[in-house]
């Protein structure tokens, strides 16, 4: 893709599992005038404490095959773009980068390329609920964080949750953030964020790390939480031994990740990813799921 200017390129933020933003970049899709549109994933890399019992050969290895699986599932999101038909592949890119977390990592982009618009998750799909808010910590984190010149959409089940607009300031967020049920009262000074969640609440949860949001391997595709016994189904994927059985016993002969046929119903104990969490959730004692 040739070089654009970054005013008429659309970024969605999505997540590794293509499941969980597909409905947010079909809304983009449906809902927006794109030209050019950019797929953001930001890569959160294993920083393992130096009393792990891992080697340095199979963190790298750990490491590579997250960064591959990353890049399969933007190239999934870029082939979901191309067949719907509404944009040509060469107006699709892909921003893959790193950082300590997801928030951060968007909000840094959004200054370095000085991104006009952005869409992203406002919480997991299953959190929908009509008249709801932001519940994701990535998306409220990067809502008080980016700089006014950005434009937003929140989503959550391919459905607008919140709007905030741009402008031509330099500065960052004040009363420009509103839900999609409300409409702009310029003349109304109050910032509609701290109206809703109020100002203590407000000022704890700025206060947060992006860091203690669990890396997207250590959660189970079917349950969505962190796994505390993960197991290797024949499809390759991991999950949690006691979702994959429940899944396999129901009478389910497919992938819940993929789909396809599952070759086998056997389960393989991934003793490498429960020493990685068990090392991680040591040391996040905050971590709440």
């Amino acid at each position: 893709m040739g070089e654009t200017f970054y005013s008429d390129v659309t970024y969605v933020a999505v997540n590794q599992d293509v499941r969980e933003s597909t409905k947010t970049l079909l809304w983009t899709l449906k809902t927006l005038p794109v030209q050019k549109l950019c797929l953001l994933h930001v890569h959160i890399p294993f920083s393992l404490n130096p009393s792990s019992r891992l080697d340095a050969s199979e963190i790298n290895a750990i490491q590579q095959s997250e960064l591959k699986t990353s890049n399969v599932s933007l190239e999934k999101y870029r082939d979901l773009c191309t067949n719907k038909g509404v944009i040509n592949k060469e107006d699709v890119d892909i921003s893959l980068i790193s950082g300590s977390g997801v928030g951060e990592g968007i909000v840094k982009l959004i200054n370095q390329k000085n991104i006009k618009k952005l869409v992203m998750g406002a919480a997991a799909d299953p959190h929908y609920s009509r008249g709801m808010s932001i519940t994701s910590r990535k998306a409220e984190y990067v809502s008080r964080h980016a700089p006014t010149h950005c434009k937003m959409w929140f989503i959550c089940k391919g459905k607008l949750i919140k709007t905030r607009e741009g402008s031509l300031d330099l500065g960052y967020p004040s009363d420009s953030f509103h839900t999609s049920s409300q409409k702009s009262n310029k003349g109304n000074k109050t910032n509609p964020v701290k109206e809703h969640f109020g100002q203590e609440q407000d000022d704890q949860k700025s206060n947060g790390s992006e860091a203690d949001c669990a890396p997207k391997d250590f959660v189970c595709p079917i349950s969505l939480e962190i796994m505390r016994d993960p197991h290797v189904a024949a499809d390759g994927f991991t999950y949690e031994v006691k979702e994959i059985r429940k899944w396999i016993n129901g009478g389910n002969s497919t992938s819940p990740s993929t789909g396809a046929k599952l070759s086998h119903p056997h389960l393989t104990p991934n003793y490498t990813l429960r020493s990685l969490i068990k090392d991680w959730l040591q040391h996040h004692p905050n971590y709440k799921h």
